[in-house]
């Protein structure tokens, strides 16, 4: 394996001190054109490339946002991050991505090493406890050191910036479209429940439900206990063997949408003939499913313009 090249092998080349070699490629300090030019060219012959973490250190900067998100399958996910890479890249800034996988220990644990990597701030769609309630180490650790901000997911208490959707009305509007469809037993697919997200959008499913004279029946409420296609399947699936079963469902996340799809076809019933469904957060799929997907889109990137939701 070749030798990476250090400051002081450029140093060293380009007849230089090690503190002017590092000033001619910081490109601050007193430096002459020629002795810069010559430290520039050497550099590029032996491939230097500066330690971002070292330099972070000394200008106290490394120029660098983290963002720890739940689960980076999630199309909504994805498209956050880009949407925050679009932003920050023509400031100067680079992103660290790091996946929790909704474990609030793995995203602790995170924090943590992007604190030692001296990023200039966080933005994080954090984990709720299993209580519903956010740990104390989460209102300890964010926004002590760096600037935070929460996406997708409020936390009771932490006096931080937020960044999320209406999701209680969200939900509401999507509920009364499938009551003026015709439908009253409408199911609804959860995948956490502690999640302050998916407590308000139930909200706005119950309140659709009794502003509309249904009937809110928890035994049409179902928490899969996971925000991915499996947690969807499972729900589902429990949810169709109700007796009756519901006519409707209202998918809480797009991968819970994709596992209810799932279970509804493994049981051989039909979208929307047997079943109805409306999705969340709209994907690029949704389209070209057969028949189409209804889905709740959440405004999730600005840069562009967003694919047209099917209804």
């Amino acid at each position: 394996m070749p030798r990476v090249a250090t400051l002081q092998d450029v140093a060293r080349h380009a007849g230089t001190s090690v503190a002017t070699a590092g000033r001619a490629l910081g490109g601050y300090g007193k430096v002459s054109t020629l002795t810069r030019e010559r430290v520039l060219e050497t550099a590029s012959q032996l491939n230097y490339h500066p330690n971002g973490i070292a330099r972070g250190m000394k200008q106290r900067s490394s120029s660098t946002i983290g963002i720890i998100i739940g689960d980076i399958c999630s199309s909504f996910f994805s498209t956050v991050v880009r949407a925050i890479e679009a932003a920050v890249m023509p400031q100067g800034y680079k992103v660290i991505v790091c996946n929790s996988d909704e474990n609030i220990e793995k995203e602790l644990m995170h924090a943590k090493g992007l604190f030692e990597h001296r990023v200039d701030g966080l933005i994080v769609a954090t984990t709720i406890g299993e209580d519903g309630k956010p740990c104390r180490a989460v209102k300890e650790v964010y926004g002590t050191r760096v600037p935070t901000v929460f996406v997708d997911r409020a936390v009771e208490g932490a006096k931080l910036p937020s960044v999320y959707c209406d999701h209680d009305a969200a939900a509401y509007e999507a509920t009364v479209h499938l009551i003026k469809q015709g439908f009253r037993r409408i199911g609804a697919v959860l995948g956490r429940r502690t999640l302050d997200t998916m407590t308000k959008r139930l909200e706005g499913y119950r309140k659709a439900l009794i502003d509309n004279r249904i009937k809110y029946e928890p035994a049409l409420v179902i928490d899969g206990r996971d925000l991915g296609v499996e947690g969807g399947y499972n729900a589902t699936r429990e949810l169709l063997h109700r007796k009756p079963r519901p006519t409707a469902l209202l998918a809480m996340n797009n991968l819970l949408t994709l596992g209810a799809l799932n279970a509804i076809r493994g049981a051989g019933l039909r979208v929307p003939k047997d079943v109805a469904i409306i999705g969340w957060d709209d994907f690029y799929a949704a389209p070209f499913l057969d028949p189409p997907l209804t889905t709740i889109e959440q405004p999730a990137r600005s840069w562009e313009q967003s694919p047209q939701s099917s209804s």
